[in-house]
């Protein structure tokens, strides 16, 4: 199938599909990269901002900043 006909196909999906069609070529791509790079029932860490009430205090900054130069 030639890639602009799929293209059209792709478009007329419901967003849910393109969403899990995204997922599905990301790992396709992963795989293709690194057979390794994702390893099953493996826990990877993430970064969470729980407990960061620095990083907190300068969003609120910025955002009473923003607010100030908005009201003038």
């Amino acid at each position: 199938m030639p890639l602009v006909e799929l293209m059209s196909q792709i478009q007329v999906l419901p967003k849910i599909d393109k969403l899990r069609l995204m997922q599905f070529l990301a790992t396709e791509l992963v795989k293709e990269e690194n057979a390794n790079f994702f390893v099953a029932n493996q826990e990877y860490p993430v970064w969470s901002p729980h407990n960061c009430s620095e990083a907190a205090n300068v969003l609120m900054n910025l955002l009473a900043t923003k607010q100030q130069e908005k009201n003038g």
